[in-house]
Parts: structure tokens; C-alpha cells; sequence
């Protein structure tokens, strides 16, 4: 997976950790990182054993109690509830609940053990980075970010952010369905308050833009100033492009099209949209990518690309436009257990260093 805190300065303390180290330091080879928190804390951790010790002084310790984890080391099952992770929520949580089909050695990695002693500590994380010593696998000396199979699953959890990408000035979260882009008038828990809450050094209002509280899928925050009114003006000026996947009620026959109509809210019946003359225009891409069965019907499976920004844009032109509302739609359709939207790919400049960025992720439905 991509880096979750920026990786630059944790990487020179490591550089100057490799000088300390000998060829024979690992010889079976080992995962070490650092991270560094706010306040000038310096955490180092290692990953599984490390020359065959479960915990070492100066190094973070394990997820789970040493004792207990002796005590069932043979039974992966009772494991589930040995290992214990501190999240940035100040909740202490098991891996049964957050990974209950995580495979043997889950939560031992440098990334959770890191992160996971900052929260104990109440402390705020800024930086982190591993990497490899020893003679196997990897090259010795060499940086890597979290793992897929293993630290991917939890750090959604730990975190609270389902981190796509970051660096110092911008972060790009898959937000889940459910959860507010920004603070409602009485729900302050939200996208931005999560990144505000990880990166201790955000502006007090990073998002660029918004996803419906229904929909899930890709979002990209400004962390500072001059990323967050760069990526403003991108949006303003239809410079980014945004893919949304979508299940559609019915089967759509054109492979592809255009849908065009002015919008405004129903200002009786709020949030819900009307097409009104009076409204604002609104344009979106279409092009269907299969047809297929969902909930023992059948659906279309499309890919919109909306050229305008309005409210429930996607949702809108997907219930009147064509005529065949986004299944489970409770304001255009008929309502159901989750909203088959997702906003998944994005490609924008990246605001400071210009960079063309490009992220896509696979819809859960």
C-alpha cells in the first residue's frame, strides 16, 4: 500500500540507523522503521521476531501481552483476541473486530506497532518510514511502505482514514459510505475532522470538495494553504477529472451518451433535487460497462463522468436523465441497504510540485 504520513524526515533518522547497523545485524532479515511524533518523540520498532525475541528494549512493544500471546501462540483463533491495537479514536480494539479473517501474523508489522504505541502514548504521529535489514528478502537497506495483506486491512481501522496517498501537503482518503465529507449542523464527525485529527499540521478546513454522505469512493484534501486554493481553483476551472461506478436500475441499451438538464434544490423538500428551467446547467458522461444481476434483477453497471459539480448531480441524471435510478437510492429510487455509487478514479495537478496524479480504486458492489 502507499505511505500514510509523510516519509522524508522519519527516513533520515533510518539512514543514520543503517550506519549503526553490521551485515549480520539480521541475518535472517527484518522490517525497522521509525516514526516520529509531534513533540520530538522518536518510536522505533521491528516486525515479527527480531533475532528470534519478541520485544527488545528501546523498541516499541507488540500488540498483545507477551504472556497471553505464549499462552496461545498454537491457536490463531484465540490470537484474534490477544492481539489489541490503540486507534487515533482512543479506542483499544481486537484483531477479531477489525480483521477477523486476518491471516497469521497480522499486527506484528512496524507500521501498526509504530502507530499504535503513538495513540497509547496520546501522542500525534508526523512522520514514518521502514525498512529492510538482513539477507532475505529484500535488499538490505532498502524503504517500504505498509503491506497489503497484512497492515492495509487494520490501518483503516487504526487510523480512521482509508488512506490512498500522502505526502506533506495533500491527502487522498477512500471515504466510506456513511460518512460525511464535512461537519453537518449536528454529526461533527466527518472526513475532515479525521484528516484534521492525523495530520496534526492541516489547515482547519482541507476539503476541496465533497462526496453525498452516501456515496463512498475517492476524495483528495488540501493540507496546506496554498494546496488547498490551488486544488479550489482546479475544481472551479473543471480541471480535474472524476470517474464515478455506478448500479443502475434496468437494463441501459445505449453503450454511451451525454445527459444534459438544469437542476436546483426543492427548496420544500431539502436535500432533494428537481430539474427546473430555472435550475443550473448540468452535464454528464456516460458509458455503460456491463449488464448484470444484483438482488436477483437485473442492472447496468456504468461509468459516469460528471463535467459540471451540481448536488446529486450523478443521481439525479441517473433517475431522470435515463430513467433508471442508482439501485438503492432513497431519494431517486427505491431505497436500500447502501448506495451503489462510487467516486472511483480521480486524476488532478498536483498542487505544488505539478505532477499529474491519478488514483482508482474498486467499488465494493
Amino acid at each position: 500500500m502507499n505511505a500514510v504520513l509523510p516519509f522524508e524526515e522519519a527516513s533520515k533518522i533510518c539512514l543514520k540507523w543503517m550506519q549503526t547497523l553490521t551485515p549480520q545485524s539480521d541475518e535472517n532479515g527484518c522490517m525497522l522503521g521509525v516514526l516520529i511524533c509531534t513533540d520530538g518523540t522518536v518510536l522505533k520498532a521491528f516486525s515479527g521476531l527480531h533475532k528470534q525475541l519478541l520485544e527488545k528494549p528501546d523498541y516499541v512493544p507488540p500488540c498483545f501481552e507477551k504472556a497471553m500471546f505464549e499462552k496461545n501462540s498454537s491457536n490463531w483463533d484465540a490470537l484474534l483476541d490477544t492481539y489489541r491495537f490503540h486507534c487515533i479514536d482512543h479506542k483499544v480494539r481486537s484483531l477479531r473486530e477489525l480483521f477477523p479473517e486476518a491471516p497469521s501474523g497480522t499486527g506484528d508489522c512496524c507500521a501498526v506497532r509504530l502507530l499504535c504505541h503513538c495513540f497509547e502514548l496520546g501522542k500525534k504521529p508526523l512522520s514514518m518510514a521502514e525498512f529492510f535489514w538482513g539477507n532475505t528478502p529484500y535488499k538490505r537497506g532498502s524503504f517500504h511502505n505498509p503491506c497489503d495483506s497484512r497492515c492495509k486491512p487494520l490501518l483503516k481501522h487504526i487510523l480512521g482514514l482509508d488512506i490512498v496517498y500522502t505526502d506533506k501537503d495533500i491527502v487522498v482518503v477512500n471515504k466510506p459510505h456513511g460518512l460525511l465529507a464535512i461537519e453537518g449542523k449536528t454529526e461533527k464527525d466527518c472526513i475532515a475532522s479525521r484528516v484534521r485529527e492525523l495530520y496534526s499540521w492541516s489547515i482547519a478546513q482541507p476539503c476541496v470538495h465533497r462526496l453525498d454522505q452516501a456515496t463512498g469512493g475517492l476524495m483528495v484534501l488540501g493540507l496546506s494553504k496554498l494546496a488547498h486554493d490551488r486544488l479550489s481553483l482546479d475544481f472551479e476551472n473543471r480541471h480535474v477529472k472524476k470517474t464515478y461506478t455506478a448500479l443502475i436500475d434496468g437494463k441501459l441499451l445505449e453503450e454511451r451518451g451525454t445527459v444534459s438538464m438544469k437542476i436546483r434544490p426543492d427548496i420544500d423538500n431539502r436535500p432533494y433535487q428537481i430539474v427546473s428551467e430555472d435550475g443550473k446547467d448540468s452535464v454528464t458522461d456516460f458509458e455503460r460497462v456491463r449488464i448484470e444481476k444484483y438482488d436477483g434483477r437485473f442492472v447496468s453497471r456504468v461509468l459516469f463522468r460528471p463535467l459540471t459539480g451540481r448536488t446529486h448531480q450523478i443521481r439525479v441524471h441517473s433517475a431522470y436523465g435515463l430513467n433508471m435510478p442508482v439501485v438503492n437510492d432513497n431519494l431517486y429510487g427505491k431505497g436500500g441497504p447502501r448506495l451503489c455509487l462510487c467516486a472511483s478514479a480521480l486524476e488532478f495537478e498536483h498542487p505544488v510540485t505539478g505532477a499529474r496524479m491519478s488514483f482508482e480504486i474498486e467499488p465494493e458492489f
